[in-house]
């Protein structure tokens, strides 16, 4: 909730829309700092029963080394969130944060699948016949290499 841009805000209005707009819906667990997310989730109506907000106070911002973060704020938002995931609280953990902080915690929490040697970051690009299909390694290195 709390590493993106204009955070909480914009991750309240997008639980929002979801709410709003699908039939089979999750409990969604907001990860954040609980007086910035509370207020917003009364004035955005968002019901109680929907959401559970767990209280992370640090947060990891986007300039921040991914590693080093990672280990000196285990309060933050992301730490806690791959915790909750590594230890089957959560089914899903997503976040609008420091996306080097994302890889680091999904290679360092959950462990890669045999043969798979790191996360990559994908995307749904739409294909000429009207379909879809799913591009990997979007926007992750600076120096791509073949």
């Amino acid at each position: 909730m709390m590493g993106g841009d204009y955070s909480p805000l914009e991750a309240v209005k997008g639980i929002q829309l979801y709410l709003n707009g699908s039939s089979a819906q999750a409990i969604l667990f907001l990860i954040g700092d609980e007086a910035q997310i509370d207020p917003l989730l009364k004035e955005y109506a968002i019901p109680a029963g929907s959401v559970r907000v767990i209280h992370a106070p640090q947060v990891i911002g986007m300039n921040e080394h991914p590693t080093k973060a990672l280990k000196e704020k285990q309060q933050s938002s992301i730490a806690v969130g791959f915790h909750l995931l590594a230890t089957g609280k959560m089914d899903a953990f997503i976040s609008a944060g420091n996306t080097g902080a994302m890889l680091v915690g999904a290679h360092y929490s959950l462990k890669p699948i045999e043969g798979i040697l790191r996360p990559t970051i994908s995307t749904i690009i739409p294909k000429e016949n009207g379909k879809t299909g799913v591009l990997l390694d979007v926007g992750l290195n600076a120096d791509c290499k073949p």
